[in-house]
Order: C-alpha cells, then structure tokens, then sequence
C-alpha cells in the first residue's frame, strides 16, 4: 500500500517529510514491553502482534493488528504501561510517529477522534477475548477455531504453537483436547497437519455459545 492510500494520510499529509516509514522484518520487535518507546506506529503493510510475557516466560496474545491500525506503546499516552511487546508476523511497514508529532496530530479533532476510535475498538476486542477464555471451556473454544478454520470438511494447522497462541491454551492441553476428538471420531488426522471433520454436528452444538458471543448474536 502506498502511504497516500493510508486512512490518516489527509491529516498528516502536511508533515509527511518529518513522519518516516520504517520497514520491519518478519519475527523482529517493533517495540520491546520494557524499552520505552517515544513514537507512535501506523501499519502501512503487513501484521503485528503484540504480547505480554511474564518474568516466569508465560506468553500471553493480547492482539493481532494489521494494515491502518495504530500500533507500539499507546497506553502511554494514556499515561500507563500494558507492558506488551510488538512483534513483525509478517514484514511489516510502518510510520513511525514521534511523540512530539503525535502531540500536535493530536490537537486536530478529526485525527483525534479517528486515533481514539481505532485504539478504543482494539481494547474491546482485546477485553472481549479475555472474557471468551473465562466464559467458556478449552473444548468449546478449540471446536469453534476448527469449524472456523476448515474448508471443505479439513482443518488445516500450520503449527501448533500459533494455535496454543490464538487459543491461549497449553499445547498439552490442546493435545489432549484434539486427541479426545479424535477417540470420539470426531474429527480424523491425515496427514502434515490436517484433519477431517467426520461430525461437523458436534463441533457445531459444542461451538454454538462461542461463536453467537463472538458474532454478538445473543
């Protein structure tokens, strides 16, 4: 995507040469959760993830952002600290904002209210994914990912780290989940990570709260 074609270009449009684009490789932080960071980042191309991570090494997904989404340390503009790193998925493209240009930006209502109306929906998402681990079972959750993941009766896994991720769930406890599916025959293993859906009935009675929450049709 060229910068002109962002969704904020006609606001920062006047200070484009001070506002340059940053190129990130795949799997290279973008901002580290304990070095403070004094810009702003604005997704041109690609995916970023953020994450946070305990002293102990307990990784935890809190986001996946992608093109004309905001991205880096925001909460501290609202003077607090999540403490998550930014991570390339893919490579990415950037504008990498400075505080002191963030600022005036700031002071144009329009851009402020299009800034507040992109990072306020990513906290909702956010918070509505950490309610959707408490709201229901490993099992309802992986038997959603799997209907919504297949294609003509296959889910297929690229690896099983990103699922534990996307899941926020134990690989040993998602071994045991996808084993347990098997033993039921519920669904089937081929082959280089893929599976057949043999009873797409089960994982629909058992998916049916998870996706009506996350498709707000309750």
């Amino acid at each position: 995507m060229l910068v002109e074609n962002v969704h904020i270009y006609k606001y920062i449009k006047d200070y484009i040469n001070e506002i340059p684009v940053v190129n990130v490789k795949k799997g290279q932080f973008i901002s580290k959760a304990y070095d403070r960071d004094d810009q702003i980042y604005y997704i041109i191309e690609g995916q970023v993830k953020v994450e946070s991570i305990s002293s102990c090494g307990k990784k935890i997904l809190v986001d996946t952002i992608s093109e004309n989404e905001f991205a880096g340390q925001i909460s501290y503009l609202r003077k607090s600290n999540l403490y998550c790193n930014s991570i390339a998925v893919t490579e990415v493209k950037l504008l990498s904002i400075k505080h002191e240009m963030m600022n005036l930006l700031m002071k144009n209502s329009e851009f402020s209210a299009a800034f507040y109306y992109k990072t306020s929906s990513r906290v909702y998402q956010m918070y509505k994914k950490m309610l959707m681990n408490n709201l229901f079972s490993q099992c309802e959750l992986v038997a959603y990912y799997i209907l919504n993941q297949s294609h003509m009766g296959k889910f297929i896994y690229k690896s099983i780290y990103d699922m534990c991720e996307n899941l926020n769930i134990s690989r040993r406890n998602l071994y045991n989940i996808l084993n347990n599916l098997e033993m039921l025959e519920i669904i089937e293993k081929e082959q280089n990570g893929v599976f057949t859906i043999k009873n797409v009935n089960y994982l629909r009675d058992n998916s049916f709260n998870v996706k009506m929450f996350i498709e707000n049709q309750f």
